[in-house]
């Protein structure tokens, strides 16, 4: 048995390191967002913060629609249908074209959640002219993730975590630019940040599109040859896989949205050491994120082969295999957190705020790993409608009420946000972990019978 799990490893680790990388070099043009408009000045972190707030909900969902074809495109993949993943591929861009002006609009109509929430005026102005600058990017972002998680179906990694890690430094040269201005362009502060993101996300699409249509190996493929629109079948099992997924991410990402937005009704400083904790909470949790897209290919491909046990074990390989890495990201938390938040800012009071929240941050780095690696084997197995109630209850019926709670009645203010968090992702975790040992188990009994 240890020599099985040791061979799936080093079979996981080519697909599921450039899948991590990838995840990080995205996350990465958030971090530099977020260094860049914090040496800027106050107001416009917290404008990017706020902004991100309510644009990372409509991101998470639509990268959770075009997840659903991953598994699927993996499927097809094992069981050598060729005709399926050129389907497949022609779908996911359809879809991104139909859905960017709902992406668009989504945008365009969230100022009336900062005027609810009685924001700073001048800082909630510069939010919603940050959002407004993103929406240049979005079909391009769109594309980028059909064709992305098409590819990964495949196999191929590596391809996206190039193209991702090579718009790090292009993201960060367009941002001081458009910040601070120069070369014919006027200083924009935090709303040159959303310029710079657009820009990005539109040479990411390209990036990938010349990828996919020049590699050799998908040649035999003729992935563009006879462009169709997909069919309701195409749909309907497109849709039954993927709008699960999207709610499923959707409830975690609002639930820290929300606790960012209600956060956001304290003193500038305490929201800007939250989104410090924040941001560097979100970079771990990119390790196990793109760690679970390389587990769902993996069980969902031998899924498609029709072999239970490698399927078994490519799970739990992956589950384990996060597991110890957040632990790793979680003493880190723990043992220098005043080194890393010093990265963001040198502004004292931010840093004791963020150094804070970054203990609680450690605190959920086990169960936030446990929670996503278990969802995508479960992904693999076309399993998504159990796990978003599951995250449904995990993080609104018992996270964010445990943390308003604390907040607004204990004065906890932010901790008790965070508090909060930790209670729902560990509710999450466990019933997610507790259903993919079960599943995994059924799999082997209905081969064998």
């Amino acid at each position: 048995m240890f020599y099985q799990f040791k061979k799936e490893i080093r079979q996981l680790a080519p697909i599921g390191i450039p899948a991590v990388l990838s995840q990080l070099a995205q996350m990465a043009t958030g971090f530099i967002d977020t260094v860049m408009a914090g040496h800027y000045s106050s107001d416009a972190l917290a404008a990017i913060a706020i902004g991100t707030s309510l644009l990372h909900p409509v991101l998470v969902f639509f990268l959770g629609l075009f997840l659903a074809f991953n598994p699927l495109v993996a499927h097809l993949h094992g069981a050598e249908n060729t005709k399926g993943i050129r389907q497949h591929f022609h779908a996911a861009l359809f879809l991104a074209i139909v859905l960017s002006p709902v992406a668009v609009l989504a945008l365009l109509n969230f100022g009336f959640v900062l005027t609810l929430l009685n924001i700073e005026p001048q800082v909630a102005q510069l939010a919603i002219d940050y959002l407004s600058a993103t929406i240049w990017g979005m079909p391009s972002l769109l594309l980028f993730f059909a064709l992305r998680f098409c590819n990964e179906g495949l196999f191929s990694t590596m391809a996206v975590m190039t193209i991702t890690l090579l718009a790090i430094p292009l993201n960060g040269v367009l941002n001081y630019w458009f910040i601070y201005g120069g070369y014919g362009v006027g200083a924009m502060g935090a709303v040159g940040v959303g310029y710079a993101t657009s820009i990005t996300w539109f040479v990411m699409f390209i990036g990938m599109a010349i990828y996919t249509l020049s590699a050799k190996k998908y040649l035999a493929l003729r992935l563009f040859k006879d462009f169709a629109l997909p069919n309701w079948s195409e749909f309907k099992s497109i849709f039954a896989l993927g709008f699960p997924v999207a709610i499923t991410l959707g409830f975690e990402i609002t639930m820290f949205a929300a606790v960012s937005l209600m956060i956001a009704r304290y003193p500038v400083e305490v929201m800007g050491g939250h989104q410090i904790a924040m941001n560097i909470a979100s970079l771990t949790f990119m390790i196990p994120l793109g760690l679970s897209q390389a587990i769902t290919a993996r069980v969902s491909y031998f899924k498609g082969r029709g072999y239970p046990q490698a399927l078994s074990i490519a799970g739990f390989t992956g589950i384990g295999s996060c597991v110890i890495i957040m632990i790793l990201s979680a003493s880190m938390m723990m043992l220098i957190p005043r080194f890393l938040v010093s990265i963001y800012t040198s502004d004292p009071k931010l840093i004791e705020i963020a150094v804070s929240l970054l203990f609680f941050a450690g605190l959920f780095q086990f169960s936030d790993g446990l929670q996503v690696s278990s969802s995508g084997a479960l992904r693999g197995l076309k399993d998504t409608k159990m796990p978003m109630i599951i995250t449904a209850i995990s993080y609104w019926l018992v996270g964010f009420p445990i943390g308003y709670y604390l907040a607004e009645f204990h004065n906890l203010q932010a901790k008790g946000y965070w508090i909060g968090m930790i209670c729902g992702l560990s509710t999450a975790a466990i019933l997610l972990l507790g259903r993919w040992v079960i599943f995994s188990k059924q799999q082997a009994l209905t081969t064998n019978a």
